[in-house]
């Protein structure tokens, strides 16, 4: 079974994908296209609006029992004369979006005719639950807001230590390996091999 959808070629000589990602709101979903700007309309007639100030950082995996948190972040300079989005972003709150999910999609393109008329679905590859909002300023007008989400190796944080013994074995496997009782261990006694 193959992640790409039949009829999409992964090594075809015109090859190419959007990152797309999808909200969830109380006033339903909100589509974005990340890195690229515009407006895409899948084949469900779902429109994705794009912009470069758009951004996902990296999804780091859990490291000796840290499971960091996922962030999409858009920066932009604030128009003096618009509404301030920060201050719109502020008052629906963070429990707007806290608890919901966030969903990203690969977007298979196989021509250029495919961004105006696409032959496949968006194929989604994650989701997670969104947690937090931040708000940054630098100068008079520079301006960000990250939403953050939970790591994709989230469940790390609440995972039960096993002890590799062998009634820890026992919890993995549902039966005792009495074999584990010969594994060395650092507290043990030397023998005395010669008298």
């Amino acid at each position: 079974m193959s992640f790409f959808p039949e009829g999409y070629d992964p090594q075809g000589e015109i090859l190419g994908a959007l990152d797309l990602c999808e909200i969830e709101t109380p006033d339903g979903p909100m589509r974005f296209m990340i890195g690229a700007d515009g407006v895409f309309t899948d084949v469900n007639g779902h429109k994705w609006y794009g912009t470069q100030l758009a951004s996902v950082g990296s999804l780091e995996s859990a490291l000796e029992g840290r499971a960091p948190e996922g962030s999409i972040t858009l920066s932009y300079f604030q128009d003096p004369d618009a509404d301030d989005l920060i201050a719109q972003v502020k008052a629906l709150g963070v429990e707007y979006i806290q608890g919901r999910a966030i969903r990203f999609y690969f977007q298979p393109i196989g021509s250029m005719a495919e961004l105006y008329k696409p032959k496949h679905p968006p194929l989604q590859w994650m989701q997670r639950i969104m947690r937090s909002l931040r708000f940054s300023a630098s100068g008079a007008q520079d301006r960000s807001i990250s939403l953050g989400f939970e790591a994709w190796t989230e469940k790390r944080r609440a995972a039960r230590r096993i002890v590799m013994n062998t009634e820890g074995h026992a919890k993995l496997i549902g039966e005792a390996n009495p074999s584990l009782k010969f594994m060395p261990t650092s507290a043990f006694e030397e023998e005395k091999l010669f008298g």
